[in-house]
């Protein structure tokens, strides 16, 4: 996910206004989009990078709070979609997130954090999910602890 910021003049030294953010917000759903039909994007002559605008999601309409922006698909080259959250940040230098990149059958997991525009990398296993027992770290949340 990826959390577009509403810069404060105070901590960043920007300020933006109600018709800057939402032009701001428009140009990062523009570049997120795609076009293409289903069809289109099953075509292996279509360019990754290209297909994979079709992963990225937003809310339906705008719940007047923070825009979040999300991705899930299935991905060949994550580096691609850095690419793209790359070019996100270009729109919103200040935008915050977290991105988890899984390989095939927990193979290799990376941890993508950003914080103002500040892109941190970690890789890290992710937990088996075919092991038995609780993962490693992590603890059964039952009902009646929400």
């Amino acid at each position: 996910w990826l959390e577009l910021s509403w810069p404060d003049a105070e901590v960043e030294g920007v300020d933006e206004s109600r018709e800057q953010h939402a032009a701001k917000v428009q140009r990062v759903r523009d570049l997120l989009t795609t076009d293409l039909s289903p069809k289109e994007l099953l075509d292996p002559e279509v360019p990754a990078r290209k297909r994979y605008r079709a992963g990225w999601g937003f809310p339906q309409h705008d719940l007047d709070g923070t825009e979040y922006v999300f991705f899930g698909a299935d991905v060949e080259d994550p580096d691609l979609v850095m690419e793209q959250i790359r070019e996100v940040l270009r729109i919103d230098p200040f935008a915050d997130g977290y991105f988890s990149v899984e390989g095939e059958d927990g193979e290799q997991y990376r941890q993508w954090l950003i914080k103002s525009g500040t892109i941190y990398t970690r890789r890290y296993l992710f937990p088996d999910f075919d092991a038995e027992g609780t993962a490693l770290g992590y603890s059964s949340l039952s009902e009646a602890s929400w």
